[in-house]
């Protein structure tokens, strides 16, 4: 029997189109994976910032990190430094989302999205 994550992995609970646009565009994901946290907002133009500590935070303040943009229904975020990822984004409306590469594996399960360019907590 197919774990749930890799369940969520089909054709029929890929998001794509307007939809995509939709999700994405203006707001913010919020993932974990292992140690690693992302709050990654999703700003008009294709910047894409970390939230960080949020904005005016004297140690930890947000910032630019790179761009985003979407094509053939894949989001594609391309870090400063020049490092890009390419991933298919599965789930349910309002539920949790799983970022998968372009061979089909699953990257990040358990993502969320916040409306706007918001904290995750």
């Amino acid at each position: 029997m197919p774990s749930l994550a890799m369940a969520a992995l089909t054709a029929s609970t890929r998001v794509k189109g307007p939809a995509l646009n939709t999700l994405i565009n203006g707001n913010t994901v919020c993932a974990t994976r292992g140690s690693d946290v992302w709050q990654e907002q999703h700003r008009a133009g294709g910047q894409l910032w970390d939230y960080k500590m949020g904005p005016g935070h004297p140690v930890d303040p947000s910032k630019q990190v790179g761009t985003w943009s979407i094509a053939r229904n894949f989001v594609t975020y391309c870090y400063t430094g020049g490092i890009c990822y390419s991933y298919s984004v599965h789930g349910s409306a309002g539920g949790r989302y799983s970022f998968c590469s372009a061979n089909g594996t699953e990257v990040v399960s358990g993502a969320t999205f916040k409306p706007g360019n918001a904290s995750c907590t």
